[in-house]
């Protein structure tokens, strides 16, 4: 993983509402989140205490381009500016939804979700193993979708 990485929403609420956001400080240098994921992430939360208060995520203005306006045919406006940060600046993205997944391998770009970061997490001794699949659970327990497979893949990874 690059110390450089963008991120779409759902990992970022995710986090935070589990006091978690700052996990990501201990994985990588920085976290670029664009604008519109920005405003996503504060929709979802009525707060925007934490993501200012942490040093290594950074809200990035995402220029206009043809190849933005295409990808928002296909995405909501976060997916949408998360995958044209990272392929202009050719960095990782954190994404979890499987459609948006799906068009950032077509672009190349290496991408990882919660799940993901919850195994590097413990990969790099950031998180207990027990710690990383509370962290996992409460999420899936409060809707965020993660095929049987997937879960029992992850968890394994975890121990």
């Amino acid at each position: 993983m690059s110390q450089l990485i963008v991120s779409d929403t759902t990992t970022l609420i995710v986090l935070e509402k589990q006091q978690q956001l700052a996990l990501l400080c201990e994985l990588f240098e920085q976290v670029l989140i664009p604008e519109t994921v920005y405003h996503e992430y504060l929709a979802g939360l009525q707060s925007d205490q934490s993501i200012k208060n942490i040093s290594c995520l950074t809200i990035v203005k995402v220029t206009s381009s043809s190849r933005l306006r295409n990808l928002l045919i296909l995405l909501d406006a976060g997916e949408a500016e998360a995958i044209e940060l990272a392929v202009s600046k050719q960095l990782p993205l954190i994404i979890d939804e499987k459609k948006g997944r799906n068009i950032a391998k077509r672009f190349g770009l290496i991408i990882t979700g919660l799940a993901g970061l919850l195994v590097l997490s413990v990969k790099k001794g950031v998180l207990k193993p027990a710690q990383a699949r509370c962290i996992l659970d409460n999420a899936v327990s409060h809707g965020y979708r993660l095929s049987a497979g997937l879960y029992k893949q992850v968890i394994e990874q975890l121990i």
